[in-house]
């Protein structure tokens, strides 16, 4: 590869860092957004797909294997641009800002046609979630970049949630929508996910504050969507039994009845002592 350049400068730098830092993963170059998707690219499609290509600089090679789960000429091309614009960009946060979401939005899809074509296990799911950029990373590096372009936003771990809940009960959603809540709240509070993104935004908030209700978060809740996740985990768990959506509450709330419970024994028992 010396002194050639395999594809586009974004895509040979960002291999070339992928090669030299996988095994320092610590490295704030392992962690860059570019070398990232990279990162991603490798879970998709395994590593011999992306590096093999490089090595013996065979683009066509390359891009064969990104469009052997059905990825489109015309949707590689796109990816590959917006992956060389951010690259050129890098110093524009307006520019920047629009890619970072774009391109993971375009990792997804391509995980998900590789799911439509091949079985993959949780493990794997999990693996290439964790390598997104959603309130959940931990990694400092991914974080900040996190906290800079999206702060607060669940928007790709619910675009996420949204293509692999649609590719696993045969429905496609018609347009995918930033206000929505993930399909599973929908369908647990008895709500068609599939109808619902249809819906004009007003309205999908109004369904909304009804999944709220359903799970019991209090309208004035700052932290509305963490506490969701909480509650559909302890509805799957227990179903719709009593709870706050605050655990401390849930926990007093418990303690109260256990408490009441036993005062009740007490009295019985001294009834038949007399």
């Amino acid at each position: 590869m010396e002194g050639n350049i395999f594809i586009n400068n974004a895509i040979h730098e960002s291999i070339q860092k992928y090669l030299t830092y996988k095994n320092n993963s610590n490295r704030e170059e392992f962690n860059t957004f570019l070398v990232v998707i990279i990162r991603l690219l490798t879970t998709i499609y395994g590593e011999l797909d992306i590096v093999n290509p490089y090595q013996t600089n065979n683009e066509r090679g390359f891009d064969e294997n990104l469009k052997k789960f059905g990825l489109s000429d015309e949707e590689l091309n796109e990816f590959k641009n917006e992956f060389n614009l951010y690259y050129q960009n890098q110093t524009n946060d307006e520019i920047c800002g629009h890619l970072f979401l774009n391109l993971q939005k375009k990792l997804v899809d391509m995980f998900v046609l590789r799911k439509k074509s091949i079985l993959v296990n949780d493990e794997e799911i999990m693996l290439f979630k964790n390598l997104l950029y959603t309130r959940d990373v931990t990694n400092p590096f991914m974080k900040s970049l996190y906290d800079k372009f999206t702060p607060n936003s669940d928007t790709i771990s619910n675009y996420l949630s949204s293509k692999l809940y649609e590719i696993s009960h045969d429905f496609v959603f018609s347009e995918y929508k930033e206000v929505t809540l993930k399909a599973e709240a929908y369908q647990l509070a008895g709500f068609n996910a599939v109808e619902v993104m249809k819906m004009k935004e007003e309205d999908i908030l109004d369904v909304n504050n009804k999944v709220y209700h359903f799970f019991r978060i209090k309208d004035n809740d700052t932290n509305k969507r963490n506490r969701l996740d909480d509650a559909i985990n302890y509805y799957k768990k227990y179903g719709n039994t009593i709870t706050s959506g605050n655990g401390y509450v849930d926990l007093v709330l418990l303690l109260s009845i256990i408490a009441t419970g036993l005062m009740l024994v007490i009295l019985i028992g001294v009834q038949f002592m007399r």
